[in-house]
């Protein structure tokens, strides 16, 4: 049993918003049907739909915003990620471009660290390496718990040079572990959700929450039971919401499969780890130490609003650990709320359109409530009115106080 694995289309969601007086702040994504943002797109794109006290619809025409796209936001919210690398034995095998993998992804990760530093995202990384203790001899194991996560990867600023130097330890290691993808899965979403806890402020009533995101980078599948996938399962379906991707390293299932040999034909309709393993072989080599479980890892980022990616070499990984970075840039749509009161409320939702890139989409409706403290901001031209009206009134006031002491003085 998968975890419901929703529809693929493009989409907008109004992720949170904040009001100050009659202002609204609005962040929104637009993503494609692979959750991957889509950039470039402009003010004349988007239009607000709003109600006004009465609940009655506002015209959108009538509502004038500004926008800030995606690349020219100061601030993106912090994070709080997990990387997950595989040091399984498979890792020590070459990719497409016959530089092995392990050194891939270390480069790749590496250049991650870079730009994200360069961009200035305010990200808390902990690098967890995995495998697990298999059939053969193995004197490098890296079986996860919090215990470990918390002694020997925790959470570190992007810029920490202590990543770099784990990341050159790791590279160096002559991988032979087996591939566990449900438990360092779940017991990181577990450490993940309960450090997030102990950050958030208990003074600040409306901090800024972390976004909570695990990246999983593995060239493996798990074969384990269906206990273990249930009780992963169940650690995602828990509240406290972590965003999921998924990058697998190396080959699809048909790219495998038609270059193995099988005692039966398969195709790609009912292909699947459990058939390509019984009924295909590679020539002196083990073909489970090529499989990547598409289906599972897909099913794993799409249900919690991640990216899947299948990459064949290392510049194809370093190309998807730099969309993950878009993820964290939003729209940012700044608007005048009419009819806004002191805690009015209005159901507000956004919508796309782009024939060029063929969206035309409406986001979930949010219920946006007013500040309980909150004054209109008067514009411009109503502040000029108001100022020449009170330097008129003062300067009236000072000829007729100065008129008023002349007269005085006259008649002492």
């Amino acid at each position: 049993m998968l975890l419901p694995f929703p529809v693929s289309a493009n989409t907008v969601q109004i992720s949170r918003y904040t009001t100050q007086n009659n202002r609204v702040t609005l962040r929104a994504k637009v993503l494609d049907q692979d959750n991957i943002p889509i950039q470039g797109l402009t003010r004349q794109n988007f239009q607000i739909q709003t109600t006004n006290e009465q609940g009655n619809v506002i015209n959108p025409e009538d509502i004038k915003f500004d926008l800030l796209p995606p690349e020219r936001q100061l601030h993106p919210d912090p994070v709080y990620l997990t990387i997950l690398l595989d040091m399984s034995g498979s890792m020590r095998r070459q990719d497409a471009a016959k530089n092995q993998k392990l050194s891939g992804a270390v480069s790749a990760i590496n250049k991650f660290i870079d730009t994200a530093s360069q961009q200035n995202i305010p990200i808390k990384l902990a690098l967890v390496p995995f495998g697990y203790r298999g059939q053969g001899q193995c004197n490098y194991l890296y079986e996860v718990d919090e215990k470990t996560i918390a002694s020997q990867s925790p959470f570190l600023d992007i810029r920490d040079n202590a990543l770099k130097k784990q990341l050159q330890d790791l590279s160096n290691v002559p991988t032979c572990a087996s591939t566990n993808l449900y438990d360092p899965l779940r017991i990181a979403t577990s450490y993940l959700r309960k450090t997030y806890t102990d950050s958030i402020s208990q003074i600040d009533e409306n901090p800024i929450k972390p976004r909570l995101s695990l990246i999983l980078l593995s060239d493996g599948y798990d074969g384990a039971s269906q206990e273990k996938f249930k009780s992963l399962q169940t650690t995602l379906g828990q509240t406290l919401q972590i965003t999921i991707h998924t990058y697998a390293y190396g080959e699809s299932l048909q790219q495998l499969r038609d270059r193995s040999s099988c005692d039966k034909v398969i195709s790609n309709e009912e292909l699947n780890t459990e058939l390509l393993s019984k009924h295909c072989k590679l020539p002196n080599e083990d073909i489970r130490e090529y499989i990547i479980d598409e289906p599972i890892l897909q099913n794993l980022a799409s249900s919690t609003g991640g990216i899947y990616k299948l990459s064949a070499n290392a510049d194809e990984v370093s190309k998807s650990l730099t969309n993950f970075l878009t993820t964290l840039r939003e729209y940012e749509i700044v608007y005048r709320q009419p009819g806004a009161d002191r805690a009015t409320n209005h159901t507000t939702k956004l919508k796309v359109n782009s024939p060029t890139l063929g969206l035309n989409i409406t986001s979930q409706p949010v219920n946006i409530r007013m500040s309980n403290f909150a004054y209109a901001s008067l514009i411009l031209t109503q502040r000029l009115h108001i100022l020449l009206f009170t330097t008129l009134l003062g300067i009236t006031g000072v000829i007729i106080f100065t008129q008023w002491s002349k007269h005085l003085k006259h008649q002492i």
